[in-house]
C-alpha cells in the first residue's frame, strides 16, 4: 500500500508557500505521490478572479520536474461548487490500495468542522496540516471533528508569511513576483500581465 497526496486549491497564483511544504509533506510523511487539484470554484472563496486556463497552466510550470507530482482536473471538469468530500470520494474509489493523505495549511484545518461532510473526508484520507499563520502554537485550535485525533499530523513545512491575496494585491501595484513564486511562474506571470489593477 502506497501513500498518496492530495492538495487541492484555487491556486490564483500557485506559489512558494504551497510548493515548498508539499515538498516537507512528502518527505516527512513518505508520499509516492502527490495529486495537485485546482478548484473550480472554492465554496468557501466564491469565483476564483482569474481563469482556469492561466491557473493550470502556472501549476503545470510549477509542479515542472517532479514525477511524482500530477495535476488532476477531477474539480475542474464537475460542476461546482468543487467540495473536498467529493473529491476524495472519487480518488479513494481510483486508489484502491493506497491510503490517501489530504494536505492543507493550518488555516484551513481550522475551519475543517465547517467543510462538507468532515467526518467523512477524516474517513477517507489522514489529513497533514502545515504550519500557516496565524494558527500556530497555542493559536492552533483542532477542529470538533470526530476521529480527527488519529488522523492528523501537523508538521513545519517552512516559514512563509505569504498568500494568494497578498500576492496578487501586490501584483496589482507593479510589485514583482520574484522570489515568492517559482520562477517559471513568474515568468508567466509578467509575461501574460497576470493580476495587473486587480485587487483581492
Amino acid at each position: 500500500m502506497g501513500r498518496v497526496g492530495v492538495f487541492g486549491g484555487t491556486f490564483d497564483p500557485v506559489h512558494n508557500g504551497h510548493v515548498l511544504p508539499v515538498a516537507r509533506a512528502a518527505e516527512l510523511h513518505g508520499l509516492e505521490r502527490v495529486i495537485w487539484i485546482p478548484a473550480r470554484i472554492s465554496p468557501h472563496k466564491g469565483a476564483p478572479p482569474t481563469d482556469a486556463r492561466h491557473r493550470v497552466a502556472m501549476l503545470g510550470l510549477a509542479l515542472q520536474g517532479r514525477a511524482d507530482w500530477t495535476l488532476s482536473f477531477e474539480e475542474l471538469d464537475r460542476e461546482p461548487p468543487s467540495y473536498t468530500v467529493d473529491t476524495l470520494r472519487a480518488l479513494s474509489a481510483r486508489f484502491l490500495r493506497d491510503e490517501l493523505w489530504l494536505l492543507m495549511g493550518t488555516d484551513a484545518l481550522h475551519g475543517l468542522e465547517r467543510w462538507k461532510e468532515p467526518e467523512e473526508i477524516v474517513r477517507l484520507a489522514r489529513i497533514a496540516a502545515f504550519h500557516r499563520e496565524p494558527f500556530i502554537g497555542e493559536r492552533l485550535r483542532l477542529p470538533q471533528v470526530a476521529g480527527l485525533e488519529n488522523r492528523l499530523e501537523v508538521f513545519d513545512g517552512g516559514s512563509f508569511k505569504i498568500s494568494s491575496t497578498e500576492l496578487r494585491d501586490g501584483l496589482a501595484r507593479g510589485e514583482s513576483p520574484a522570489g515568492r513564486v517559482p520562477e517559471p511562474v513568474g515568468e508567466y506571470i509578467t509575461k501574460h500581465r497576470l493580476y495587473r489593477g486587480v485587487q483581492g
